[in-house]
C-alpha cells in the first residue's frame, strides 16, 4: 500500500509543523513527510530512532548536543539516525523534501 493510498484509507492527515505531515501511523511506526523552505530554521525537537529518505537534493545545518554538523545529501539517499534531540536549518536556497519513518518500538 502507498503512502497516499494509507493516507486516504486511515482517513488521517494530520499536520505536526508547517510543512511537516504525518503520513502513515501505526503502533509501530510513523511516516513523516517534512517540507522546509529555503534557509528556513526548525526549532530544537525530539525525534525517536528514524529513517530518513531524501526526496530533494538537501544542504543542511542540524545542531544536536551543542555541536553542529553540515549535511549535503542526494536526492534518493538514504539514512539512519538515533534518537535525539536537533534543531535543523536548510543552508539552501531551494525548499526540501524528505521522508522520515520513525521507529516506535
Amino acid at each position: 500500500m502507498g503512502l497516499a493510498n494509507a493516507r486516504y484509507q486511515t482517513g488521517e492527515l494530520k499536520i505536526m509543523d508547517t510543512g511537516d505531515h504525518i503520513e502513515f501511523e501505526n503502533e509501530r511506526v510513523r511516516v513523516i513527510r517534512v517540507k522546509v523552505s529555503g534557509h528556513e530554521k526548525r526549532p530544537a525537537k525530539n525525534r525517536l530512532d528514524r529513517v530518513l529518505i531524501w526526496l530533494t537534493d538537501s544542504h543542511s545545518h542540524r545542531t544536536a548536543d551543542g555541536k553542529k554538523e553540515v549535511s549535503h545529501r542526494k536526492k534518493g539517499d538514504v539514512a539512519f539516525r538515533a534518537a535525539s534531540q536537533h534543531e535543523v536549518e536548510n543552508a539552501s536556497h531551494e525548499p526540501t523534501e524528505m521522508i522520515i519513518v520513525e521507529l516506535k518500538k
